[in-house]
């Protein structure tokens, strides 16, 4: 899959109400189970901060995606000028 057609279905999963809800709705759930252990829930807690950090990568990678093409497209305007 090229670069562009990547960033596209990225940017769509990024402006989708559905998608943004429930990232949010995982990341809040996740939060509350952080927040509620008990001092011998460890696992629990890993759990849920790993569950944080892969919806963290989630979004970023998406973001990475659409980014890399507007710094190519960037890049190509300028070309053009030089």
């Amino acid at each position: 899959m090229d670069i562009e057609t990547r960033a596209k279905r990225s940017q769509s999963l990024l402006q989708n109400d559905w998608f943004r809800e429930t990232i949010e709705d995982l990341r809040e759930h996740q939060k509350s189970v952080f927040a509620s252990s008990g001092k011998d829930d460890v696992s629990d807690r890993e759990e849920a901060h790993a569950i944080l950090r892969a919806l963290n990568a989630i979004e970023h990678l998406l973001q990475a995606d659409v980014d890399a093409v507007k710094l190519l497209n960037k890049k190509g305007k300028h070309r053009g000028h030089d």
